[in-house]
């Protein structure tokens, strides 16, 4: 294999239309992940709120994310207000954003509700990591997306 060489882009103001290559789902660049305990028990689940931060640094439309969340036991049940799956001890939210222009600092949160096999492991449960991807939509009037 030849060595890397890093692309050159080159921008022009005077044009009305760009290219971009930031099109379809990567690794967040752009979203930070917070999930966060709010309540142990509301009887049959324990509640986390999923806080969401976008960066300061980058402008795009983003038409959804995925979150994925690990905790710390296995799961008889989780659901959130979104699209969302389980299997073992890991939650998937897909949240569609309606193709909006995020920019510096925006935030949205939103609830995922988990069951561990009997009461005391549900309060005792922990979430212990959180990703999340987001899905850029390209902007073909210019501007609201990332360009690179």
């Amino acid at each position: 294999m030849k060595n890397y060489v890093k692309p050159v882009v080159l921008t022009n103001d005077e044009l009305a239309e760009g290219v971009y290559a930031a099109s379809g789902s990567s690794a967040a660049d752009c979203w930070t992940v917070e999930p966060v305990s709010v309540q142990d028990s509301n009887g049959s689940h324990h509640v986390f709120e999923i806080r969401c931060k976008h960066s300061t640094a980058v402008e795009h439309i983003s038409s959804a994310t995925t979150v994925v969340l690990t905790f710390s036991a296995p799961l008889k049940d989780a659901y959130s207000e979104f699209t969302s799956s389980f299997s073992g001890s890991t939650v998937t939210v897909v949240r569609t954003l309606l193709a909006d222009a995020y920019k510096s600092g925006d935030t949205m949160t939103y609830k995922v509700w988990v069951q561990a096999a009997d009461e005391a492991a549900t309060k005792a449960i922990t979430c212990t990591g959180a990703t999340i991807t987001c899905t850029k939509t390209v902007n073909v009037q210019g501007g609201g997306a990332e360009e690179i």
